[in-house]
């Protein structure tokens, strides 16, 4: 069923933020004494910050698009299932029937 891949494809981008969401950049770069020059550290970190500011952004934005994903699915489904309900015959029954 194609609704499945819209199942799919929500949960695999929720998957990725989970993943994302437990490693922080900014954690990535320890103490200044460790590199030997505060200088080559603060440029890291500033790139780290940086980084990782652009990824929760994009993580908000991926949040989003699961969550609509998911919700067309459901709505898709609703639908299905009301138009399943409102048929009180298969309207094809009658031409395999006559085949």
């Amino acid at each position: 069923m194609q609704l499945d891949k819209l199942d799919e494809a929500a949960k695999g981008i929720r998957q990725s933020i989970d993943g994302q969401e437990s490693f922080k950049l900014r954690n990535l770069c320890g103490n200044s004494d460790v590199y030997g020059h505060s200088g080559l550290h603060d440029a890291l970190m500033d790139f780290c910050v940086r980084w990782s500011d652009g990824l929760d952004m994009l993580i908000e934005d991926a949040d989003a698009i699961s969550g609509v994903l998911a919700k067309s699915a459901q709505a898709y489904r609703a639908n299905d299932e009301a138009a399943a309900r409102s048929l009180k015959i298969d309207p094809g029954e009658q031409v395999v029937g006559d085949g």
